[in-house]
């Protein structure tokens, strides 16, 4: 997959961090603290901030770390990769998870009886509850960061890119900062939107988090297709050559 970054890089990364800033924890929650935050549009927006801020230190290190565990590996077995056997197994998993996406997709939900937005009217509540006190913000930003952590494939999909683009881990620490920056920048400019409009920003408000709530999750299926269809993209040729004879083991 060494083809991998320059097919990606660092526009793959904007992109990824991107879909991340429109989560549950970077941007649905934040808008619901906004919405329902007692006190002046400043405290409210000073508290939202803070809630962005954990989640951002949350992500930072927790890539960090992921990097330190993974830049080890990739020197140690790294030319596996480009093993015809390798790429034949990430082919498989890049073609299951196109086909998971479609299973995420909120119609495909819905169509099973599920509810595809149940799990953005737990948060709501949760952000309520917690939306007057700092502590309870806090634990709110740990709890959002580590549950969503399970279902974290674009950001592992990003240190996957980091990786391959060979920076380093101090490199990568420094990118990865940007990262997460970008995760937070939507919340953070609606926290500014209602420090500078303070009430008036209600019904924009409303409007943004009734989009959030609907899209979080078919933005999260997609995210999850489009890698599935680069992994298998750039891996199904080397595969295809081995199984049918034309490549080297």
């Amino acid at each position: 997959m060494d083809s991998l970054p320059d097919a990606v890089g660092p526009l793959g990364l904007v992109l990824l961090a991107l879909v991340d800033s429109t989560s549950m924890g970077t941007l649905v929650i934040p808008v619901i603290l906004l919405v329902v935050g007692q006190g002046g549009a400043l405290r409210v927006a000073g508290r939202t901030l803070l809630y962005l801020a954990v989640i951002r230190v949350f992500y930072l290190l927790l890539g960090i770390a992921l990097l330190a565990g993974l830049l080890p590996l990739l020197g140690t077995f790294g030319h596996l990769l480009a093993a015809p056997q390798v790429m034949l197994v990430a082919a498989v998993i890049g073609a299951g998870l196109v086909i998971w996406s479609f299973r995420l997709d909120p119609k495909a939900v819905a169509k099973r009886g599920g509810d595809p937005e149940a799990s953005a009217r737990r948060w709501t509540d949760r952000a309520r509850r917690a939306s007057g006190r700092p502590s309870l913000l806090i634990t709110l930003a740990l709890a959002a960061g580590l549950i969503e952590a399970a279902s974290m494939i674009p950001y592992l999909a990003a240190m996957g890119i980091l990786a391959d683009m060979e920076v380093g881990l101090a490199g990568g620490a420094v990118i990865l900062a940007g990262y997460c920056a970008v995760m937070i920048l939507p919340g953070a400019v609606l926290c500014g939107v209602r420090a500078l409009l303070g009430g008036r920003a209600d019904a924009a408000l409303d409007r943004v988090h009734d989009w959030a709530v609907k899209h979080v999750t078919s933005a999260f299926s997609w995210a999850v297709g489009i890698i599935g269809a680069l992994i298998a993209l750039q891996t199904v040729g080397p595969a295809l050559a081995w199984l049918t004879g034309g490549g080297v083991s």
